[in-house]
């Protein structure tokens, strides 16, 4: 039998759909909480997303491990009744409501007065207030917004995407923190609270660290500040591949070797490759002036040999992967990082494993993704409802 998660015991409301809420949910629940997710007739909208595994959603699936589905029209009276008195016993409601779905009875206000010790957590597109606060958000609007896709792409050509759903999964990260700390307050001090997270916060929040750096405009240069002004990173090029590499401040014995080795002694002249290659190589000032004086010496290598000099030599050094070679790694295979769920519907599938890796209390997948409205009947018997109330709620399309 498998050791308890660290968050066992703990009981999560979870009315979120799409990436950012269930992502945050879902680390609640790998961490051993019990996760309701409650769902609207038409089922989370990320059910709806391609591509499918037997009709269901390679996306969904991905985000809604370790949760239990209900389906409650919470746009009715009865419905948002029933929502409330599973949040009376609840320790975190999670919603990224509209203001006029909130006003149905499941804003914080109304939670609270029943249920005092509730962490409510909100999650918003823009926040809470301003000119931005009603609007809607999806990823690439909050990226645009934000100024990410100012670090991607060619200089002078049109900004580029990350791919990544940045702002959606980091603003799940950021609001499981944030009901982290609101539970440990209330383990201290025995009162509940509301978080709020956007993110358009979450996104100035990451790129704030770059913007911090920028203090000399004299002197475009420094960590972070060549977002602006570096191609884009494809790798050097081998005989047989491209690798990424970076040298770090070794002694002029090791560098005196690697040149050797790379028949590059003609650079020591060269003051861009002075302090033992350090500007010339990874963020460093002349990185990318110079890229195709190392990859004319790398043509002559493969990149199993470029990167194990360099490794000999205290440098980073890595090929540059794709899906395929990434997944047949031994270091993933290592980390055990890719495991396999067992789905009723879509059968086994592939996924990856939490992160987190506890000595006592480990995270771990206890349950597949629900089917839409799976766990309906018993969620609702467990609140005290009988049969025939379920059967007349069902009937009247509140409960599915």
């Amino acid at each position: 039998m498998s050791s308890p998660g660290s968050l066992e015991g703990l009981r999560v409301i979870d009315i979120t759909s799409g990436l950012c809420g269930p992502w945050c949910s879902m680390q609640l629940g790998d961490a051993g909480a019990d996760v309701i997710k409650i769902e609207l007739p038409g089922g989370d909208s990320a059910r709806s997303m391609p591509p499918f595994i037997a009709d269901e959603s390679a996306v969904f699936l991905s985000l809604n491990r370790n949760k239990q589905s209900i389906v409650i029209d919470y746009r009715t009276s009865d419905g948002a009744e029933l929502v409330r008195r599973l949040a009376r016993s609840a320790d975190v409601f999670i919603e990224d409501l509209a203001s006029a779905a909130l006003a149905h009875g499941l804003s914080y206000e109304h939670l609270r007065r029943e249920n005092p010790r509730i962490v409510h957590c909100a999650i918003s597109a823009f926040g809470e207030d301003g000119p931005l606060k009603d609007a809607p958000g999806s990823e690439l609007v909050v990226q645009a917004m934000a100024e990410y896709a100012a670090s991607l792409g060619k200089i002078g050509d049109p900004p580029v995407r990350l791919g990544a759903d940045v702002a959606a999964l980091n603003t799940g990260i950021f609001a499981t923190q944030a009901i982290l700390a609101a539970l440990f307050h209330r383990a201290r001090s025995g009162e509940g609270q509301r978080v709020s997270v956007s993110q358009f916060g979450s996104l100035l929040h990451m790129r704030g660290i770059m913007w911090q750096a920028m203090t000399d405009p004299d002197d475009w240069y420094g960590f972070h500040l060549d977002h602006y002004t570096h191609p884009p990173e494809y790798g050097y090029q081998t005989a047989d591949g491209a690798i990424y590499f970076i040298l770090r401040r070794g002694n002029t014995e090791d560098w005196d070797r690697l040149l050797l080795e790379l028949d590059m002694m003609h650079v020591l002249d060269d003051p861009r490759f002075a302090d033992c290659g350090r500007l010339a190589t990874g963020v460093g000032r002349y990185a990318a002036e110079v890229k195709p004086i190392w990859e004319e010496a790398f043509k002559r290598h493969t990149s199993a040999d470029i990167v194990k000099l360099i490794h000999s030599l205290g440098g980073d050094a890595v090929p540059m992967m794709d899906y395929d070679s990434l997944i047949a790694h031994p270091q993933v295979e290592a980390l055990g990082a890719i495991v396999e769920i067992d789905h009723p519907k879509a059968g086994a599938f592939k996924t990856i494993r939490p992160v987190a890796r506890f000595s006592a209390t480990p995270n771990a997948i206890r349950r597949p993704p629900p089917m839409l409205g799976e766990h309906t009947n018993q969620v609702l018997a467990a609140l005290g409802l009988e049969d025939t109330e379920i059967a007349r709620l069902r009937s009247l399309g509140i409960v599915a």
